[in-house]
């Protein structure tokens, strides 16, 4: 079967051959009829299946054309997913003059309503911002045609089942619903039989066995905010030629590239926002060697077929296991071996497992390289650059410039002109490796719920489980609370610390980027 076969519009058609498709996954040939003849359907399947297109196509074919009111909203976990399914939307609707918004905790929700305010078709969000947007009065769900729930499990183990039930009760009985999931657990049934029509479809894909065998597979823990450091503490400490670093997203290519360009790496971006043109000059300047590094996004990787990669660095962790595979099958090609690294926080590591488990891989933790590393590799890269410019000659002026310097203080001439030369191919000021840095936490009470800073202090110690000394500044507004926290307890505090309560209400917590 191919795309074509299938009753989708011309619109989304062509969405779908520009990505690079041809045929459906098992998922979405299995779904998409039943979508199209408006029946409600449970999706038992992996990440990585495609499920996204499968309700993301027949969404964009189906919906109504000037309609004043949303049509459709989606329930992901996480904002990294919402963010990710947003992307791919606009991708397959690329044809079509739908609009989406993808809204979510951490970011600016005035910014979110004044978006919403302008008229949007379908929503994207995680579970507790579009509560509070539907509170607000921000957003009116009372007249969608569709309801999406993706990632289902995922959303009931962080606790949202209470938030996605409430936001259920405020959709249309008419509306159609498309759940998502991996696993079944007892609750999704029980949405099914309250808030889905009585003939809803169960769709079930068995899961493939996925592995890569040519590739070394390792990863770094650390924290959110000295993520971009790992990455070049690894970059420094590596002997690498041409190398491939992946992220989620178009924007944080850029800023991963940004960042690097002014670190001196020679390094460019790959995303869908570039034309063809610059697109087959980035990846022409890549395989040639002009460009060491490359920054990419899944879709954009697609179209590389070098076969002497050397590296793949995950920045970010893909959001399904299959891109997983095919991101670290982008090295060890043609019998050669290839190196795969991953940059996780101690929360991802969980997720980092489960892609171990699925796609039958070894991966090995390493320490984040040391200070004495990046200077024993950088100095050999020196002093080897040092002989071969000894060998190309014509040194003469600069022997006799020698000669005019005191013996006594040649040493010391040298030590300074080498120490320069090191710290040009340096990419990053380097302390020692710090436990002190703080990250910012958003905690979703406040002064109206009649918390101080007390309350917060022992919430964080009895559930975070750190000590007084890891808390710095409590500020406390009207809603919600910010708490500075030291990055290397942060993660942990996030994670034992999610949907606790504090005086008989749950907290949720975030990291804040204001």
């Amino acid at each position: 079967m191919t795309f074509n076969e299938l009753e989708l519009s011309n619109d989304v058609l062509k969405g779908i051959e520009d990505m690079g498709f041809k045929t459906p996954t098992p998922i979405q040939e299995k779904s998409i009829p039943l979508l199209l003849n408006g029946r409600d359907i449970i999706g038992q399947a992996q990440t990585g299946t495609g499920k996204t297109l499968a309700f993301g196509s027949v969404i964009l074919s189906t919906l109504q054309k000037d309609v004043k009111h949303i049509q459709t909203l989606i329930l992901s976990p996480t904002r990294e997913l919402a963010m990710q399914i947003e992307d791919e939307l606009k991708r397959i609707g690329k044809y079509t003059n739908y609009k989406t918004i993808c809204v979510y905790g951490g970011s600016d929700i005035n910014l979110q309503m004044r978006s919403l305010n302008k008229g949007v078709d379908i929503v994207v969000g995680t579970p507790g911002r579009v509560l509070d947007l539907i509170r607000r009065k921000a957003l009116n769900i009372e007249n969608i045609s569709w309801m999406v729930l993706d990632e289902a499990d995922e959303m009931l183990n962080m606790g949202f089942i209470e938030d996605i039930e409430s936001i259920l009760e405020k959709t249309p009985e008419d509306k159609q619903t498309a759940l998502f999931s991996a696993t079944m657990p007892s609750e999704i049934k029980k949405i099914a039989s309250q808030y889905m029509q009585f003939d809803y479809k169960m769709i079930q894909i068995k899961a493939k066995t996925m592995t890569a065998t040519t590739v070394s597979q390792y990863y770094f823990v650390t924290t959110q905010n000295q993520r971009f450091e790992t990455l070049c503490r690894i970059l420094d400490s590596r002997d690498m030629q041409r190398t491939l670093i992946f992220c989620k997203t178009k924007r944080s290519v850029d800023e991963v590239v940004a960042a690097m360009s002014q670190k001196h790496y020679s390094v460019e971006a790959l995303h869908g926002d570039l034309s063809q043109p610059q697109r087959i000059n980035t990846l022409k300047r890549f395989k040639n060697g002009h460009i060491q590094f490359l920054v990419a996004t899944d879709v954009a990787a697609r179209g590389i077929d070098i076969d002497d990669i050397s590296h793949v660095i995950n920045y970010e962790l893909p959001q399904e296991d299959e891109l997983y595979i095919h991101r670290i099958g982008r090295t060890g090609r043609a019998n050669k071996k290839g190196i795969a690294y991953s940059i996780v926080t101690s929360r991802e590591k969980r997720f980092l497992d489960s892609i171990a488990r699925k796609t039958n891989s070894h991966m090995e933790e390493l320490k984040i390289p040391s200070n004495d590393e990046i200077f024993e590799q950088k100095s050999k890269d020196l002093l080897f650059e040092v002989q071969e410019r000894i060998l190309k000659g014509q040194l003469d002026n600069y022997k006799r410039l020698l000669r005019d310097i005191p013996k006594s203080m040649q040493k010391d001439v040298m030590a300074g002109m080498l120490a320069m030369l090191y710290e040009e191919r340096v990419g990053f000021d380097y302390q020692q490796l710090d436990d002190h840095q703080e990250d910012r936490l958003f905690l979703s009470v406040g002064s109206i719920d009649k918390v101080n800073v007390r309350d917060i202090i022992d919430f964080l110690q009895r559930y975070g489980q750190v000590k007084r000394s890891d808390i710095g500044d409590i500020s406390i507004k009207r809603k919600f609370t910010f708490v500075s926290i030291k990055s290397n307890v942060s993660e942990q505090v996030v994670e034992n610390c999610y949907n606790e309560k504090i005086k008989g209400r749950r907290v949720r917590l975030e990291y804040s980027e204001e």
